[in-house]
């Protein structure tokens, strides 16, 4: 295998995840400005579970979360709350925002953070981080499938890298969930450097899917931030209006989708690239299938083999010298997750 690691990246429609899919944000998507901090009413936001080593749910934090009322706010209405960040209590500054095309209304914070906006997810990446390349970003986003479903599939593609938790949780709008963490590398119980935190939620549309990746520096802080913006999400009905993944998948989509799948399940492959030869190009293409080729550092020879029409993909390999031919391997994916 060439994939030396693979972090779920982004988003998740029917979930390819490698959520990293499950790094692969970059500024394309539009960004909402911090506007100025209107004198309005504090509000305490409950206290998030801890984020690296989650603690079961307890009877009295479960019995809170069902007497919360839903909260009625604006698309853009912003407002202040107080988080407790190590043992002291901090007022943030939240935006409230209504996405109908995911299913979701949110709170997140404007000042920490720049929102994303995708046809297919809302993306909330640190102010201090690349936004290319980010390290610390929430990601929302949409499933058709069940939440059992999306359960397996992130367990699955996690647990080839890291050691993962599952557990059930409450939150406090959404209701229960079911949170994956990934926090150690697989089978060394050492703390990874990217970590991340999955939360499935169960709707009678599909599911919503929160991924927060973090560095091991920032899991405590931004770990629980995301946690507590997780806190505020309310599932909605979702529109019906056409999105970018919706139709046939172009070349040039699924030339720049294979890309940040790659960039995503290798997290350092940018850098090796300025080493060592890299490149992806498109070796065929017509109605039913196209083929993209990606040359890794190693001198392998991988190929995706994608329907343009489901974006569903399945991936083969050649190595010179290694394997007598080209071999399908296990990996599948949906590069319609990673079409931005």
């Amino acid at each position: 295998m060439i994939m030396k690691k693979k972090t779920l990246c982004t988003s998740i429609k029917t979930l390819a995840i490698t959520l990293p899919l499950i790094a692969a944000v970059s500024g394309c998507g539009s960004t909402n400005a911090p506007a100025e901090k209107p004198a309005a009413a504090t509000e305490t936001v409950a206290e998030a579970a801890p984020v690296v080593t989650p603690e079961p749910v307890s009877t009295e934090e479960t019995e809170a979360a069902t007497e919360k009322e839903f909260p009625t706010r604006k698309d853009g209405e912003r407002f202040e709350a107080t988080i407790v960040m190590e043992g002291m209590e901090e007022t943030v500054q939240y935006e409230h925002i209504v996405d109908e095309a995911i299913g979701i209304e949110m709170d997140y914070d404007y000042e920490q953070f720049v929102r994303q906006k995708r046809s297919d997810r809302e993306v909330f990446v640190s102010e201090y981080d690349d936004p290319e390349n980010p390290e610390n970003y929430l990601e929302v986003s949409y499933s058709p499938e069940d939440a059992d479903t999306v359960i397996a599939m992130v367990s699955e593609m996690l647990s080839q890298t890291y050691d993962i938790t599952q557990e059930s949780y409450d939150l406090d709008y959404a209701g229960p969930c079911t949170r994956i963490g990934a926090s150690e590398d697989k089978g060394t119980n050492q703390t990874a450097e990217q970590m991340q935190m999955v939360y499935v939620i169960p709707a009678e549309d599909g599911s919503r899917i929160g991924i927060a990746h973090y560095s091991f520096e920032g899991a405590e802080g931004f770990g629980r931030r995301f946690a507590y913006m997780m806190n505020t999400l309310i599932v909605i009905p979702r529109s019906e209006g056409e999105t970018a993944t919706d139709g046939a998948i172009t070349d040039e989509q699924a030339l720049s989708a294979i890309k940040d799948y790659c960039y995503a399940s290798i997290p350092d492959l940018k850098s090796i690239e300025e080493e060592y030869p890299v490149y992806w190009e498109i070796e065929s293409s017509d109605g039913d299938q196209i083929v993209v080729l990606f040359r890794s550092y190693t001198g392998a020879l991988v190929r995706y083999y994608i329907d343009p029409a489901s974006g569903e993909t399945y991936v083969t390999e050649f190595v010179s010298g290694i394997t007598p031919e080209e071999e399908r391997t296990e990996e599948t994916l949906n590069v319609k997750d990673y079409i931005k």
